[in-house]
């Protein structure tokens, strides 16, 4: 028995893809940050910063003018998180990974200025007291180590022709652990090839039909 498959996009109604790849990087910084390890009975979990908290990483978006699909992965250091109540050390390092829709201006394929939003989420890892943990807490059994957090996002924004800017807040929690994260802060995204084309131009392509032979 010949089985013969012939795909057409779209139930064989022609149709132009304009959706388009960009690249680039986001970058920004956290105005508060707070974050809770697993609690281990030994120590207050909790850590906090709201100054010297900076982000950075790599974007990639695919989509249209309109609406877009973007991941990222961003290393976020916070120079001075500590705890306040239970002082144990300094310093905290998140690495947050997402997929997000961003829509209008935040879709990184604009070409004019207007406004955006966008939401998301993903997974994070996350790590306090990065730069030194007291000898008392490390006698009492104290451990930091990288811990996980599943993360939402959503972003506030605009701009365009491959500049956006836009406010964000980031919640993460995990089940099991009860840990969890909170981002609040302004981030920037820049837009490589859209800079060098002065804006995105979407280059349809037209359908092709796939035939597949089966026997």
């Amino acid at each position: 028995m010949t089985l013969k498959i012939s795909l057409l996009a779209l139930f064989i109604i022609p149709l132009k893809i304009t959706a388009q790849f960009e690249f680039g990087y986001t970058s920004g910084f956290d105005l508060y940050q707070r974050y809770k390890n697993p609690v281990d009975d030994l120590a207050y979990p909790g850590a906090g910063n709201a100054i010297l908290s900076l982000n950075a990483g790599p974007k990639l978006w695919i989509g249209s003018p309109k609406i877009s699909l973007s991941l990222e992965a961003q290393a976020n250091l916070g120079l001075l998180t500590l705890s306040l109540k239970d002082y144990k050390g300094l310093g905290s390092v998140s690495f947050p990974m997402l997929a997000k829709l961003n829509f209008n201006a935040l879709s990184g394929m604009t070409k004019d200025f207007g406004a955006g939003w966008a939401i998301g989420g993903g997974i994070a890892y996350t790590r306090t007291e990065l730069f030194y943990l007291s000898e008392k807490y490390k006698d009492l059994g104290v451990n930091r180590t990288f811990y996980p957090t599943y993360i939402a996002e959503i972003n506030f924004g605009g701009g365009g022709y491959a500049n956006i800017g836009y406010f964000y807040v980031r919640y993460g929690y995990h089940f099991d652990t009860k840990a969890s994260v909170l981002n609040i802060g302004i981030m920037s995204d820049k837009v490589f090839s859209s800079q060098r084309r002065g804006g995105a131009q979407p280059q349809p392509m037209e359908n092709s039909s796939v035939n597949f032979t089966m026997y």
